[in-house]
């Protein structure tokens, strides 16, 4: 292909219409740095906790720019993905996971109710999402996957056979389970709007240039002024500038991944029938897990996740464009004539067990960490995130389910024999699958 046609992200407005920048210094009781979701969710957990509190919300770009507003639209009631290999024997570890997915779920529903009784278009829909196995390998990784949804208290739907009238190229095998698909910036703008119509300071294109705490205050430096704050909650995911802490404040270690995306022109019925027939979004577990939906008749297609530095090069990386488009053809090479609307990469910042990190910074309390938010799972888990703040920021030892998810994310670990534990799994479905057959 020659050229992508690269963009920020497809789903900005043409017109971006932005908050003023902090100008002034000023005071404030708790201050939220980022402007996505999980800044955005920390918000109106605080306001709801406390309809007077004074809160102010500063973002460096403006609200959405980072990966909130640069996914796929999928919301998952996912617990951390990486969850789903641990030993699931352990009757404790189970109940732990069988919670979170619930209490992730609960707070979806309540999202949905939020956006309608506010009025909130953000394109809030409920589907199913499809796995879609195209050779024997990944057919018994999507058994094996079945058998830890179920533990896991997910919903899902097993297909074995020709799954041609569910998805546009030869697949093998199907597994479905429930997704809510969305628009991530008419979702953050709402959000946006719904705090501002509750008192919310929220100010854009406000980059902080420092953060320092004195262990009463946290003071806050852009470039435009300073905020100084009883506490405040630091949001930035994966932009984040170490150079602006202070030194007594220590950030957890995590790693940056960049994610790219495809979008098409406009598609005719004819092509949307022959990419996906149910009209359902749609993933395949290969090495970089592919991924695409249509919207607005179009085809958006994502994968390839590669450490970065998080830099303008990252975000226009050629051979990975590349090779997602490629990709894009292999599964669907009608499209090969069809010109594409927009190209966009970013960053996300992820932890080694893919839990986010919600906790207080390390030395000071005055300062919650509210980051990590990647991997699949990252949009639901950071829509709820707020509520565990808020159980932070007020102490509040009365919400013992915030507490106890705010425990698990703490204690989760890399689960060592979770790859034995994958490979053992899939290696016995595919013997299962072929004595079925004989």
């Amino acid at each position: 292909m020659q050229g992508f046609p690269f963009s920020t992200s497809f789903w900005f407005d043409d017109e971006i219409g932005a908050s003023p920048p902090l100008r002034r210094d000023s005071q404030t009781e708790v201050v939220i740095i980022g402007g996505g979701f999980a800044g955005l969710s920390s918000a109106y957990y605080l306001r709801r906790c406390d309809p007077d509190i004074h809160i102010t919300l500063i973002e460096a770009k403006h609200i959405g720019f980072g990966a909130s507003g640069r996914n796929a639209g999928f919301v998952m009631n996912l617990p951390p993905l990486l969850w789903l290999l641990d030993d699931l024997a352990n009757a404790q570890r189970v109940d732990d996971i069988r919670w979170t997915t619930a209490m992730i779920l609960e707070h979806i529903n309540a999202m949905g109710f939020l956006l309608e009784a506010e009025s909130i278009d953000a394109e809030w829909t409920h589907t199913q999402h499809m796995l879609v196995a195209r050779n024997c390998i990944e057919a018994a990784t999507l058994r094996w996957l079945a058998t830890r949804f179920t533990a896991a208290g997910l919903e899902s739907s097993y297909y074995n056979g020709d799954a041609t009238q569910m998805i546009g190229y030869p697949a093998r095998a199907v597994l479905t389970f429930p997704v809510v698909l969305m628009h991530p910036y008419k979702l953050a703008r709402g959000l946006q709007a719904l705090l501002t119509r509750h008192d919310v300071q929220v100010f854009e294109q406000s980059p902080v240039t420092q953060i320092a705490s004195d262990g009463k205050d946290v003071v806050v430096k852009t470039s435009g002024g300073t905020i100084r704050a009883q506490k405040a909650v630091l949001t930035t995911n994966a932009y984040i500038d170490r150079g602006a802490l202070q030194t007594n404040i220590a950030l957890p270690k995590a790693s940056i991944y960049h994610t790219y995306l495809l979008a098409t022109e406009l598609l005719s019925p004819e092509l949307q029938q022959c990419i996906s027939p149910t009209g359902q979004p749609f993933a395949d577990p290969s090495g970089s897990f592919f991924y695409g939906r249509l919207h607005d008749n179009r085809l958006l297609f994502g994968g390839i996740d590669r450490e970065s530095r998080n830099t303008l090069a990252d975000d226009h990386h050629l051979p990975s464009f590349e090779r997602l488009y490629a990709e894009m053809l292999r599964r669907f090479p009608v499209l090969a004539n069809v010109p594409l609307a927009a190209a966009w990469g970013g960053a996300v910042q992820e932890t080694s067990t893919k839990a986010p990190i919600v906790r207080y910074a390390d030395s000071n309390r005055n300062l919650v960490l509210n980051t990590g938010y990647g991997g699949g799972s990252g949009v639901g888990m950071g829509l709820l995130s707020g509520r565990l703040v808020a159980a932070l920021i007020f102490e509040d030892a009365t919400d013992v389910d915030a507490l106890r998810l705010i425990d698990l994310y703490e204690r989760s670990r890399f689960p060592l024999l979770g790859p034995v534990r994958t490979a053992t799994g899939v290696v016995k479905q595919m013997l299962l699958g072929w004595f079925r057959e004989l």
